[in-house]
């Protein structure tokens, strides 16, 4: 058996085979990963207390609070519904798509508009992008 020794690889002309870092202020794909280093998945719980009331986005963990809130500026990819018919209920009833989910002016929270007073207990995974870049938790 023979053993060879072998260098590894240089990686320092990636930028200029693919692009990592474009010349100038150009998009590169170095801006597109930290960008997308910004998608979120959150939880939202509705208990039936208005269809309009404004709906706390939760952040890592179910804490209710977080230094990657929710803003305006942030963008919405969609939204995923859990629903039992009751309050009673402890299983799922239905699933659905939601497509008319905003963003409150209040940092932190949604709306979500065709929501009903009185409806049953839900849940929401709400996918989103974080404009403000990659939080580390």
């Amino acid at each position: 058996m023979y053993v060879f020794s072998a260098s590894p690889k240089s990686i320092s002309d990636l930028d200029t085979a693919f692009g990592w870092v474009a010349p100038g202020s150009e998009v590169d794909l170095r801006d597109m990963v930290q960008e997308l280093q910004g998608i979120r998945v959150s939880s939202i719980k509705y208990s039936g207390d208005g269809g309009s009331a404004l709906l706390r986005v939760r952040s890592a963990g179910g804490a209710s609070a977080d230094s990657s809130d929710i803003t305006q500026s942030d963008v919405i990819f969609g939204c995923v519904e859990f629903e039992s018919a009751t309050t009673r209920h402890s299983g799922i009833e239905w699933i659905s798509l939601r497509n008319d989910v905003r963003i409150s002016a209040t940092t932190g929270y949604v709306s979500i508009s065709g929501r009903t007073s009185g409806a049953g207990q839900c849940y929401y995974l709400l996918f989103w992008l974080d404009k403000s870049g990659y939080a580390a938790y």
